[in-house]
């Protein structure tokens, strides 16, 4: 009989008191469950919404890092903001800075014993930062490095960090770049508009920029990474940074060119309208500016005895032929690039196929003062001066 209570009072347990007493037992277990999706819901919104805000890297501390010894004095200065992310990445960067040119002191000294100078020369590497710009989206910091074995000025370098804050990532310019749907070529370009008319740089130049000066701006600005390894950014423009030997003195130093992201925008929108030439017999084309429109014709010629043939883009002004702007010559062989082609300039080799261009060498009579075409002179002189390098540079085979 004590078993048999033992088992009623097991069943009553698990059933409930009554068939009511369960249905409300299941409704207050669902309306837990529910309170409890809601307030992990809840929980789940506010660690995204405080994920979502950037973090305030308004305030940061500067770290300095010192070895300054009779010899040599090494000196880097770098923000810490108390955020991880950033941090983490700028003391790992500037403690390997510091290692490194630790070693290298150490290395010099030791040579300028070994050549005899002693110890008149005291070697120094110093590092500083500008004022960081901070945004929602990124936070870019400019480095300047002085170093220092005698002499007058020393020598110049730089180093800037970019940093990602929404996707937690280093930009580098490529990547900058593309975001901003544009291209190097481009921004290069605007590099070199800025050396060449820019107010910042006159006091290098003269003005009109003469010829000789134009074609070094060219020679530095070409669009490689060599030339724009260093760069920030700032809310409104991007600045590129680089020591330009040809242009400025050595005391100049590190020069940093800015060009605003309104300019870079409406450069590559323009990019977008640009002219497609295609040749169908030798399967090349070239991209021309839209502002070439209705300015030039394309003429096939023979007059380049080296070549099998040649293609003659040509200035017009009222339908009527003025003047070669430039050349593309075929040549019936196949070439490296290496080897000299008199007064064209080698593009591409393909197929048993080499091309060449060539562009006229002096301004003709019709552009010069007193001339009917004078006040063309400008834009003809753009043409064949800023905007062929470009067109060249766009030479595809397919």
């Amino acid at each position: 009989m004590k078993k048999m209570t033992t088992w009623i009072l097991l069943l009553f347990l698990l059933v409930g008191c009554s068939p009511q007493g369960n249905k409300q037992q299941a409704s207050e277990s669902v309306d837990n469950e529910d309170t409890k999706v809601e307030k992990t819901a809840a929980k789940g919104k506010v660690k995204d919404k405080l994920e979502q805000q950037p973090p305030n890297l308004s305030k940061y501390e500067t770290v300095k890092l010192e070895d300054k010894q009779e010899e040599f004095e090494i000196e880097i200065e770098y923000p810490s903001f108390s955020y991880a992310p950033v941090d983490e990445l700028l003391s790992k960067e500037m403690q390997s800075q510091f290692k490194n040119s630790q070693k290298a002191a150490k290395e010099i000294i030791e040579d300028i014993y070994e050549d005899g100078l002693g110890t008149n020369l005291k070697y120094s590497y110093h590092v500083f930062f500008e004022k960081p710009v901070i945004t929602d989206e990124f936070v870019s910091i400019y480095f300047n490095i002085r170093i220092y074995m005698g002499g007058a000025s020393g020598m110049s370098q730089s180093y800037a960090f970019n940093y990602d804050l929404k996707n937690q990532q280093l930009l580098d310019l490529e990547e900058v770049l593309k975001r901003r749907d544009t291209n190097l070529q481009i921004v290069s370009k605007l590099v070199a508009d800025e050396l060449i008319h820019g107010d910042q740089f006159a006091e290098y130049r003269e003005d009109p920029a003469p010829f000789t000066y134009k074609t070094s701006v060219k020679g530095e600005t070409e669009p490689t990474v060599e030339n724009y390894y260093a760069f920030s950014l700032t809310e409104d423009s991007i600045i590129l940074y680089k020591q330009f030997y040809s242009l400025f003195p050595n005391a100049a130093g590190v020069v940093g060119v800015e060009v605003s992201w309104e300019k870079i925008d409406k450069a590559t929108e323009e990019k977008k309208n640009d002219i497609v030439y295609k040749n169908d017999d030798y399967h090349f084309t070239l991209h021309l500016p839209s502002s070439w429109e209705g300015k030039f014709i394309v003429k096939e010629d023979d007059w380049n005895v080296a070549a099998e043939t040649s293609y003659d883009f040509q200035f017009m002004h009222n339908g009527k032929e003025i003047s070669n702007i430039f050349s593309v010559s075929v040549l019936d062989t196949e070439s490296d690039g290496d080897e000299e082609f008199g007064p064209m300039n080698f593009i591409a080799s393909q197929n048993g196929k080499t091309f060449v261009w060539n562009s006229i060498m002096e301004v003709p009579p019709e552009f010069w003062e007193g001339g009917e075409l004078h006040e063309l002179q400008n834009e003809f002189t753009h043409m064949l001066n800023e905007d062929l390098r470009e067109v060249i540079e766009t030479f595809t085979l397919e």
